[in-house]
């Protein structure tokens, strides 16, 4: 029988069916070609599964990129929260100071710190979320800008608020003495009867009459520039200097706890009522002068002022006798 897988030729010489012979050449030319079907069958075969499922890479590549979108989105709305608060809060508490204190207001192009977004640089054209990064970063440039730009906002204010501030303690804005039910005013400023003289004469300040021995405050603070013991006229009187030609004067006290010289602040305790000088009983001539020109101290302090928010004034300054 003969082998399908074998093949024979006829030998005509000797009659008889002789095995054929494959030179090895053929044999070598067929593996080859078998084995570069394969291969290239392999190769086809491998990158059709690598295009149906990804490769690992790539989807750890995917969860980075999707986690760093995630983080720019968290940032973009903390952004966006800050400068909400930086524009209705800030923004307005520094208009309003700045008013307060005639200050120049800012304008918008100098407030918003505006800056141009650019266009996409050549090395990111080509990332993902590119447009949301660019965005970002001059969305948070912007609001760096416009932060530090309100720091130095403030630092001017508050310097400005300094120095108002200490105009304003040294403007007398509180009553001389505590607002007692044992305290009242005897005599109000402007035209009345000379007590001693009966004649119509100006009266230069408002008389609060008392206990002997009452507490007599500085009403601003300044300098004493003036002090006089004498048994007539003023008797035993102080004399503060104020900025902005501000001047107050404490008269026919009992005694005197301030030397010349010598810097006070507003509800600092001064001396003490009395009945010295040219004086019809126990009270307090209290003068406010401005540029030696004698004012209404009534048009200069709150007559709602508690005895309770009038002790947080004086009890700040702890000097001379009062412990």
């Amino acid at each position: 029988m003969i082998s399908k897988h074998k093949t024979y030729d006829f030998n005509q010489r000797t009659l008889n069916f002789e095995r054929k012979r494959i030179p090895t050449t053929h044999i070598i030319r067929r593996f080859i070609r078998f084995f570069s079907i394969s291969s290239l069958f392999a190769i086809v075969l491998i990158s059709s599964i690598f295009l149906i499922a990804e490769s690992p890479l790539n989807i750890i590549l995917k969860k980075q990129i999707n986690s760093i979108k995630h983080d720019y989105v968290i940032l973009n709305s903390e952004i966006d929260n800050l400068r909400n608060t930086l524009h209705t809060k800030h923004f307005i508490d520094d208009r309003y100071f700045r008013e307060l204190l005639n200050l120049d207001s800012l304008s918008a192009p100098m407030r918003y710190a505006g800056i141009g977004g650019g266009d996409i640089s050549f090395d990111m054209a080509h990332y993902p979320y590119n447009k949301m990064i660019a965005s970002t970063a001059t969305k948070l440039t912007a609001t760096k800008t416009q932060i530090r730009f309100q720091d130095k906002s403030y630092d001017v204010i508050f310097k400005e608020a300094l120095l108002f501030s200490k105009k304003l303690s040294c403007i007398p804005a509180i009553q001389p003495v505590k607002q007692t039910k044992n305290i009242w005013i005897s005599s109000y400023f402007g035209m009345r009867k000379d007590p001693f003289t009966f004649l119509r004469q100006r009266h230069k300040g408002i008389d609060f009459a008392g206990p002997k021995n009452t507490k007599i405050y500085a009403t601003a603070d300044g300098i004493v520039t003036f002090t006089k013991i004498s048994y007539i006229g003023y008797g035993k009187e102080v004399v503060i200097s104020h900025i902005n030609d501000y001047s107050t004067r404490y008269a026919h006290l009992n005694k005197i706890l301030v030397k010349e010289g010598e810097e006070v602040k507003r509800g600092q305790l001064i001396g003490l009522m009395g009945n010295s000088g040219r004086s019809t009983g126990t009270h307090l001539h209290y003068e406010i002068r401005v540029k030696n020109r004698p004012v209404n101290p009534i048009y200069y302090y709150s007559d709602d002022l508690t005895e309770k928010e009038y002790e947080l004034i004086t009890n700040r300054i702890k000097v001379g006798g009062d412990n």
